[in-house]
């Protein structure tokens, strides 16, 4: 990374355009997907002008230290990032119309005079400690930082149309509130030591609200060199394959911030300062064409999403800049509205970044052993395995080593449910009390009656992959993955026959005493037992479990759990393979 006098020279030529297009907003909207975002802008505008924007009152703030709810709180604060969004894109996309300028001065108004920008549950410093009252106003979180990139980009499209007073309000909370606390010297912000999405996004929206908003090309060069050792961080927590192990969900929140202050760093030094030159964030860029299994089923190990959609113009940009990145079918793209957190940066780079002729489709077949994060995504012609080995001690880690995903014909069949909602307890001691993070709602054995424990030092060991040929293998010895006294060796091999749509499943556990094991498998709806079968189905997508009846006992039973997004109450089908004690026990089953 670059040295503070390298910025400070790079900063010293005219620079390029910060948002090229944005002059052109009848251009911005033209072409088929991009006029259907506006259509949706335009109808969600039409729903917020027929309500005044939620309040924040405090009796919501304080429910978090209460009751543990995020929720209740963040439901109203996003509608009003919501409004910001929606009215700021219309403003410029149709600034003919007075109804979305007067409706964007009201709400930056609001949004300014809101006595705190960060969440209730991030008040904290370096090393999670909870922070004094009098320190709240200058926490830098993920949305402080998001709500200061979105205002700065407002001013940098709406500024003319916009009322002075309104304008200047937003100039001075954001110096106020983000750049001061930012450049002190004697504050370390808990993001610049936090090993995951926190560093780009914060870092990422506040470089780039002083790309579009600091003169002074000092004090400019000081705030890009703290932000690109947030960078450092960040692209220090990827291995050289570049997954983010997270999820493609914190893929697209982190990298694509990071990708937005990029190019606004590489416009503004004309090039001289160009992140995307450096081979791991080629390999970075590549990786969102890993997490799609098939159709819309997405790897969802962790925090991921069993299913998800992309932003299209991130995924055009970074095609255009790292040209064999791939891009899923078009049919699966996001629309503008569908981040409920309404990240700014993002929605206007759909309509600046979208590119007509890209080239969209990921290879129905193929296998990738991406070695740094121990996953095997296998792709046959109808069935698609993702498996894992890694180690519990990852970020937003679930105790999952050994675990792993089925797909059939574009639907999850064999799952992993991925992020539960986050409350006060989700990321807390508490957090492998909830049945999504546990190891008893993955696909691996309880030996003994154990799950796996928590912690970096639970590991998957002698790990070892085979792509070549019709069949791709995976294996790794799990023992290390349990506090389990009388487990001596389990070693979990699975062989993906890619012509045949198969899979075939085996275990090999060692006990110092007889012990009895239960093998454990997910699906999202119902599981029906037949004669020595489980089948797994949905829509029209089936897939049947063979097991030797004789040996094992087969149960489903269902645990309820609370979905990351809305915090809806979801069903889970579990089924329990169960095996008497011995002091050796192997299982052989096949998927087909």
């Amino acid at each position: 990374m670059w040295n503070k006098a390298e910025i400070f020279e790079a900063l010293g030529g005219e620079g390029l355009p910060l948002l090229p297009g944005a002059e052109a907003p009848g251009a911005a909207a033209a072409g088929g997907w991009r006029a259907k975002q506006l259509a949706l802008l335009c109808e969600r505008a039409q729903e917020y002008l027929a309500q005044d924007a939620p309040g924040l009152p405090y009796s919501l703030f304080k429910l978090y230290w209460e009751t543990g709810d995020r929720e209740t709180y963040q439901r109203r604060y996003f509608d009003r990032r919501g409004r910001l969004m929606t009215f700021a894109l219309l403003c410029w996309l149709q600034p003919e119309d007075a109804r979305w300028r007067d409706a964007l001065n009201d709400i930056v108004w609001a949004v300014c005079a809101e006595p705190f920008w960060c969440m209730p549950a991030h008040f904290l410093g370096p090393g999670d400690a909870p922070l004094a009252f009098d320190e709240y106003a200058g926490c830098l979180d993920l949305f402080a930082c998001e709500t200061a990139f979105a205002l700065a980009e407002t001013l940098a499209l709406c500024r003319a149309q916009m009322a002075p007073d309104v304008v200047r309000q937003a100039e001075l909370q954001l110096e106020k509130r983000i750049f001061e606390p930012f450049c002190s010297d004697r504050a370390v912000h808990r993001f610049e030591t936090m090993h995951n999405n926190w560093c780009a996004v914060c870092a990422g929206a506040v470089g780039g609200a002083a790309l579009h908003l600091v003169r002074d090309r000092a004090r400019l060069a000081n705030i890009l060199h703290r932000c690109l050792s947030s960078m450092d961080v960040y692209l220090a927590s990827f291995g050289n394959d570049g997954v983010c192990v997270e999820g493609v969900g914190y893929w697209t929140y982190g990298f694509g911030f990071f990708t937005c202050f990029a190019d606004l760093l590489a416009k503004r030094t004309a090039g001289a300062l160009d992140l995307f030159a450096l081979p791991k964030v080629q390999a970075i860029a590549r990786c969102q064409q890993h997490y799609f299994l098939s159709g819309n089923c997405t790897v969802s190990f962790a925090d991921g999403s069993p299913t998800s959609g992309f932003r299209m113009g991130l995924s055009c940009r970074l095609q255009q800049l790292v040209p064999d990145a791939a891009i899923p079918d078009a049919v699966y793209a996001d629309s503008v509205l569908s981040d409920t957190c309404y990240r700014f940066c993002l929605s206007l780079r759909d309509f600046l970044w979208y590119d007509e002729h890209a080239r969209f489709g990921l290879p129905a077949a193929g296998s990738v052993w991406l070695a740094d994060a121990q996953w095997l995504i296998s792709r046959g012609a109808r069935l698609v395995l993702a498996a894992k080995a890694g180690n519990n001690g990852e970020s937003h880690n679930h105790n999952d080593c050994g675990s792993f995903i089925l797909c059939r014909d574009g639907e999850p069949l064999v799952c992993d449910l991925g992020a539960g909602l986050y409350d006060a307890g989700y990321f807390g001691p508490q957090r492998y009390e909830y049945f999504v993070n546990a190891a008893r709602s993955h696909n691996v054995a309880m030996p003994a009656g154990c799950e796996q424990a928590a912690g970096a030092q639970y590991a998957a060991r002698e790990v070892d992959v085979f792509t070549q040929g019709p069949a791709d293998v995976f294996s790794a010895e799990l023992s290390g993955c349990y506090a389990c006294a009388p487990l001596c060796r389990y070693t979990r091999t699975l062989t993906h026959d890619k012509a045949a749509g198969t899979l075939l499943l085996c275990d090999a556990l060692e006990f110092e005493t007889p012990q009895p094991v239960t093998q454990v498998f997910l699906s999202e709806t119902p599981i029906r037992l037949e004669e020595g079968r489980a089948v797994f189905s949905r829509g029209d997508a089936q897939l049947a479990l063979r097991f030797d009846a004789a040996h094992l006992a087969a149960s489903v039973h269902t645990e309820t759990w609370r979905e990351h997004t809305q915090g809806r109450v979801c069903t889970a089908w579990v089924l329990h393979l169960d095996a008497a004690p011995a002091e050796r026990h192997e299982f052989v089953l096949t998927f087909d």
